[in-house]
């Protein structure tokens, strides 16, 4: 049989493609995508300016985008077919999790690769997006806020806003969302946000001082994706103390660290914290209880995205996610 598929052909630059699929392999199963979710993750090679490749020592690395390239990695679809000694599904099962060049009608992986079946539910099933609601799940897990500490949210974009929905905890002293845009705000006081700060109308650190009573932030999750981000979490982290700052975003941006980062990080000392998905102890047990948290209502991903975009108009899905209008939130992308 035969699949379509959209690759990069060089920067911003997509064209679609026919190829043939092979016969399924004994540990194989074939995907029919459903939907595939737009990461952010994948600007740098929509933009050429890098790519994940292979280092000639063997582990992963930096490198140029090769054309043409696939891309996308968060799938959910339908078992079309499985090879012979498949064992865990069967044609029919719906599934996600993760998996390479997914902006494809089709997609042939191995039994072992990281998709889980989803179960029933009464949640739009092309809104659940495994990988990234694990990658929450990740954060969540390991920011482990004790009883009474001030947590703080920089930036509520999709991933942001799913993470405070997933720390809202009657436990914490207060929960804090910073954006820079009044409607993202609104929507983070909805899914568990005490206070909101927009720092363009007020100082940062003031709001800080009141809302912890001086003593700074206890957990702070840093996810803008820009340095500047990074610099408002230095700034109001606990003083004097050992604060935890998560840092699940890419920095991609050619930015400058400033000196006042650099002061702040001293006296601060915080505990910079990477909770990259390659940081999760268990990948298919977060996983698990990721796709539960969005059955059971507790992360909110189908009233988050914004955006759902027909295969056929994929470039305009990544322009989308490259200008990030205030009224885009997530984007998918829908396969007939």
């Amino acid at each position: 049989m035969k699949r379509r598929i959209a690759k990069l052909t060089g920067p911003k630059t997509f064209e679609f493609f026919e190829e043939d699929l092979p016969e399924l392999k004994s540990d194989e199963i074939l995907l029919k995508m459903v939907s595939a979710g737009l990461c952010h993750s994948d600007i740098p090679a929509y933009m050429g300016t890098s790519a994940m490749g292979r280092n000639p020592l063997g582990y992963e690395d930096v490198v140029k985008p090769h054309y043409p390239m696939g891309i996308g990695h968060e799938p959910t679809a339908v078992v079309e077919a499985v090879g012979n000694a498949v064992t865990k599904f069967k044609p029919g099962d719906r599934v996600t999790g993760v998996t390479s060049e997914c902006m494809a009608t089709h997609k042939i992986i191995r039994e072992e690769e990281r998709i889980l079946r989803v179960p029933e539910m009464d949640k739009p099933f092309e809104c659940c997006l495994g990988e990234p609601m694990m990658c929450v799940a990740n954060i969540v897990q390991a920011a482990k806020p004790a009883f009474g500490d001030h947590v703080a949210v920089i930036g509520c974009g999709f991933m942001g806003l799913l993470t405070i929905a997933g720390l809202k905890n009657d436990r914490l002293g207060s929960l804090t969302a910073v954006d820079l845009v009044d409607g993202r705000l609104a929507v983070a006081g909805e899914y568990g946000a005490d206070h909101t700060v927009n720092p363009a109308k007020e100082s940062l650190e003031e709001a800080m001082m009141k809302i912890t009573r001086g003593k700074g932030f206890d957990v702070i999750v840093e996810i803008t994706g820009s340095l500047r981000g990074l610099a408002s979490a230095l700034s109001i982290s606990r003083i004097s103390g050992r604060a935890k700052i998560l840092l699940p975003s890419m920095y991609t941006r050619n930015e400058v660290f400033t000196q006042k980062m650099a002061y702040h990080m001293m006296y601060r000392s915080p505990i910079l914290h990477v909770v990259h998905p390659w940081y999760c102890e268990d990948y298919m047990d977060t996983l698990e209880k990721a796709v539960s948290a969005y059955k059971k209502g507790i992360f909110p991903t189908d009233r988050l995205i914004t955006h759902r975009i027909p295969f056929e108009e994929i470039s305009r899905g990544f322009e989308l996610l490259e200008n990030n209008p205030e009224e885009y939130v997530k984007g998918i992308i829908v396969f007939d």
